[in-house]
């Protein structure tokens, strides 16, 4: 027992001089701990999918940023020490001084090779083995300079005074200020605090830009690399400038306490500001726009005035498209866009989409491909690398949607959209960062560069082309209901669309809000994007918090059309999944089938149960409202299809964050085709249900 105890009492003795370290360099710790939270969670990782098919540039780039934030983490640490304790050569009064030095001397130099084993975890958990033998390599080398630079400094300066010695080294027994420093660390801190303000301008005039030069894996790191300088300075001013303020304790501990808690202020600032409405700019982005919602009754009458096969029953098709970020939305403009490459009258007999999420992106893609028409034959059309042919609509959807859209949000999250969180001063957002690199995504495809970002949303109905309406599902945060944005007058039909509110009734008269902000209110991915500030000051969120599928929608507005023309339509629904989990079991069945038993999860079951209950029902609720909409279809002499995404032994499923790489993409392109998930059948199937038309 006595030899346990000496064990705790010098692990605890261990933990108070590494705490006494640490305390002046914080922020370069607090910076690399909050980095390894994010980096490594389950969408971290995904930064770096692309990074092997986008070329030396943009490799470059990323191993120069994790550089940057590697050396940015050893400096400030390194300077914050040497302002608190003086120079390490001399004697330090503590009755553990040799440790304590041990310490000063290994700390910065851990912190920096912390910031490369993240980036080299992040490479390893995306697969990109490469680039993470690579790091290796490159965090092996800057380490062994860390370990060797004291004795180079000392030999390039010399022992004689002089320029050199002014540039290298520090003036014997000069105050511990900033102006004390060698010329080499004044240029250093300058050049990192122009760095950081010139990147924060930079993301506020163009955030896609900004991240379309670097590229999403090198973004994160050239921001972490900013937050370090402008943390520590406020830290150093915080504790007096480093000069007086520490010193010794009555029993000879190393006293780094002085000053005030800046970081604690800091949040407590930030908790402060988010009581004050005006300082919100998460605000839904508005367009002047005279065009008018269409009356549901109205929209039936035309397409039905255009579908095919008037004179037996008309296919009345219903999409629903399910959420599951930039995956979803590729999915769905590839079924979509396959299906109209297949059948030309597609587009004529689909009524509507009812879309969430990135379904509700891939949806928007869809709608604005059809009312394109013809100009998609001038269009990109290289896509995929299997050498399969690919359909015009099918591969303008896939090159939009094949663009990088993290990186822009990571710039804009990392550096305006931050600062907003502490100055009452009214930053570019990250949503309509996201929003732009939709709307430019366009020029990559070939088509005009203000398709979405110089029109509302309602004009894609007035090029005088039949287009199918739009039904984007997005949450209501204060009351939990649907909030659907849409062509159609939603909230002019509380018999169709029940107990939802109607998106375009919370804006101003004369308004209307471009394509890429609809899809964005169905699409705000958890944290990622940031809820939506109606102009009420209510909020919206994504539409996969009420239910995932869209299929409460979609079946509503099947049923207006077997209400409206009962036996004269045959109703089709096609429900769009991507949820690699999901079995063949789960999927709507035209049989009863036992609801599948899930594994216990026992961990925590007192505290957790309600909370995995709340987040469970989720999914529970998007699959029985699918059952409901195969049901409701079959029992009214209609068909159901389903396209869906399975797991593939060896594969990797598709990323759900906003940037795919071309192996997922290819990935996609080929399950529609095969029989891997059943999808050729179907295909096959709903072609043939197509062109009979009743």
């Amino acid at each position: 027992m006595d030899r346990l105890l000496e064990i705790c009492a010098r692990l605890w003795q261990f933990l108070r001089d590494l705490v006494t370290v640490l305390r002046p360099c914080r922020f370069s710790a607090l910076v690399v701990a909050a980095g390894a939270a994010l980096l490594l969670s389950g969408q971290g990782h995904e930064l770096t999918l692309r990074l092997p098919a986008e070329g030396a540039v943009k490799a470059l780039w990323f191993q120069a940023c994790v550089f940057l934030w590697a050396f940015q983490s050893w400096y400030w640490a390194r300077l914050m020490l040497d302002l608190s304790f003086g120079d390490r050569d001399a004697n330090l009064a503590h009755p553990r001084a040799d440790r304590l030095k041990r310490i000063i001397v290994q700390t910065p130099r851990v912190l920096a090779a912390g910031s490369y084993l993240i980036a080299i975890a992040v490479c390893a958990l995306a697969g990109t083995w490469l680039m993470a033998a690579l790091l290796i390599a490159e965090g092996i080398l800057f380490y062994a300079f860390l370990v060797l630079r004291v004795g180079l400094v000392r030999k390039l300066a010399g022992d004689a005074p002089g320029w050199r010695q002014r540039l290298l080294v520090q003036g014997p027994g000069a105050p511990r200020t900033l102006f004390s420093l060698p010329l080499l660390s004044l240029f250093i801190l300058a050049a990192a605090l122009g760095g950081t303000l010139g990147s924060t301008i930079w993301v506020c005039a163009d955030a896609v830009g900004f991240g379309w030069f670097f590229g999403a894996a090198a973004v994160p790191f050239l921001g972490f690399s900013g937050l370090v300088p402008v943390g520590s300075l406020l830290v150093l001013w915080s504790s007096g400038g480093g000069r007086s303020r520490l010193g010794e304790t009555a029993s000879g501990q190393v006293d780094t306490r002085g000053g005030y808690p800046v970081i604690t202020l800091l949040l407590l600032l930030a908790l402060a500001l988010s009581f004050f409405p005006a300082l919100d700019n998460h605000r839904v982005r508005t367009i002047p726009s005279g065009e008018n919602a269409a009356e549901l009754d109205d929209f039936l009458g035309k397409w039905h005035a255009q579908a095919p096969n008037r004179d037996a029953r008309a296919n009345f098709v219903v999409v629903t498209a399910a959420g599951g970020g930039l995956r979803a939305a590729f999915w769905t403009a590839t079924v979509l866009g396959s299906i109209q490459d297949a059948n030309p009258q597609f587009v004529n007999q689909l009524v509507g989409i009812s879309g969430v999420s990135g379904g509700s992106l891939g949806a928007t893609v869809f709608a604005t491909l059809a009312v394109q028409g013809r100009a998609l034959a001038d269009a990109n059309r290289d896509c995929g690398r299997s050498g399969a042919a690919v359909g015009r609509y099918q591969c303008t959807g896939q090159t939009v949607l094949s663009q990088d859209f993290l990186a822009p949000v990571s710039a804009s999250l990392l550096f305006p959209d931050l600062l907003q969180r502490f100055l009452p001063i009214g930053f570019p957002d990250r949503a309509a960062a996201l929003e732009q690199s939709w709307e430019r995504a366009w020029t990559q495809a070939g088509l005009q560069k203000n398709l979405w970002s110089g029109y509302g949303l309602r004009s894609l109905w007035t090029s005088g082309r039949y287009v199918p309406a739009l039904l984007l599902n997005g949450t209501h945060v204060e009351s939990g209901k649907r909030l659907i944005t849409s062509n159609l007058d939603v909230g002019d039909r509380p018999d169709v669309f029940r107990d939802a509110y109607d998106f375009h009734r919370f804006l101003p008269a004369g308004s209307d809000i471009r394509p890429s902000t609809a899809a964005h209110n169905s699409a705000r991915f958890t944290y990622v994007s940031p809820a939506g500030t109606l102009p009420d000051g209510t909020h919206v969120v994504d539409g996969g918090y009420f239910e995932n599928f869209g299929a409460v929608t979609g079946r509503e507005l099947l049923k207006a059309g077997v209400d409206r023309w009962h036996h004269d339509i045959r109703p089709i629904a096609i429900l769009i999944s991507n949820d690699t989990d999901l079995e063949e079991r789960d999927l709507p069945s035209d049989k009863p089938q036992p609801p599948r038993g899930a594994a216990p999860k026992t961990w925590g079951a007192e505290g957790l149960s309600p909370l995995r209950a709340l987040l469970a029902t989720r999914g529970a609720r998007g699959l029985l409202a699918a059952s409901e909409l195969r049901a409701f279809a079959e029992q009214n002499d209609g068909r159901y299809f389903q396209f869906r995404l399975c797991r593939e032994p060896g594969r990797t499923d598709p990323a759900l964050g906003w940037a795919l790489s071309p192996e997922s993409e290819d990935l996609m392109r080929e399950q529609l085709r095969s029989d891997a998930c059943g999808n050729a059948a179907q295909m096959r199937s709903l072609l043939e249900a197509l062109r009979s038309g009743g």
